[in-house]
């Protein structure tokens, strides 16, 4: 019989914007352009193979700030989650995953 052709592993991801302030209650004073219909407005998520060791891979989410925001004074947080898909499977099987929680990403500068 024919051996399956192992599937590259994927890094799939999700970044996160305004998550301390929506955890108070609050609604996200931003909104990712170009998201799945089935992400919400303050995440972007997507994936990306990996077809080989040291590969590069760029990819860019753009956000939009809310016209209607009033707290300009405080950083918008993004966060990064992300996780490894299918190491190490074939086609015919299924993949085990990996998760780390990716560190928060320093405060955007506002651009006036």
């Amino acid at each position: 019989p024919a051996c399956p052709l192992p599937v590259p592993p994927a890094l799939q991801y999700v970044f996160d914007a305004d998550t301390e302030r929506r955890r108070l209650g609050h609604a996200p004073r931003v909104a990712f352009l170009a998201r799945r219909p089935s992400d919400p407005e303050h995440q972007f998520s997507s994936s990306v193979q990996l077809p080989r060791q040291r590969a590069r891979s760029c990819v860019t989410a753009t956000f939009q700030l809310h016209d209607s925001i009033r707290d300009k004074l405080r950083p918008i947080t993004v966060t990064l989650a992300y996780g490894i898909q299918g190491a190490g499977t074939s086609r015919h099987g299924r993949g085990t995953s990996r998760h780390s929680r990716g560190a928060a990403l320093p405060p955007l500068s506002p651009v006036l």
